[in-house]
């Protein structure tokens, strides 16, 4: 038979992780990061000016370089998000909070790596 559960073990309570956040925020940093690499870097802007030398939106070499530190930025929210809710005793808002930080990422990023100036990486 077990004893019955003092007071102080009665008030702490475990609440239920939510996986399901968990799951949406994992499959918004991967498809976010897809967009950024598989149509933003590729493709670019639709429409380029048709002038020499081309504008600096239109060379995928700065496109990469916007590509990089936008997927720096989605991967250190996701991370961020997902040790908070890890470590924290209540992760449902930290939660809450990434996953809609990284539902606001592909309409952010993609801009921002097709249409910004972007930058060259320095070759090593």
């Amino acid at each position: 038979m077990t004893a019955p559960a003092s007071p102080a073990q009665r008030s702490v309570r475990r609440t239920p992780f939510p996986w399901g956040l968990l799951l949406t925020a994992t499959l918004l940093a991967a498809g976010t990061i897809a967009l950024i690499w598989l149509v933003a870097v590729p493709v670019g802007p639709v429409v380029c000016a048709a002038v020499s030398p081309p504008t600096s939106n239109c060379l995928r070499d700065h496109r990469e370089g916007s590509a990089l530190v936008m997927t720096l930025i989605v991967v250190a929210v996701y991370v961020l998000t997902v040790l908070l809710a890890a470590l924290l005793r209540r992760p449902r808002g930290i939660l809450i909070a990434g996953v809609v930080l990284l539902g606001v990422a592909p309409f952010v990023s993609y801009p921002v790596v097709a249409w910004s100036t972007g930058f060259l990486l320095p070759m090593v």
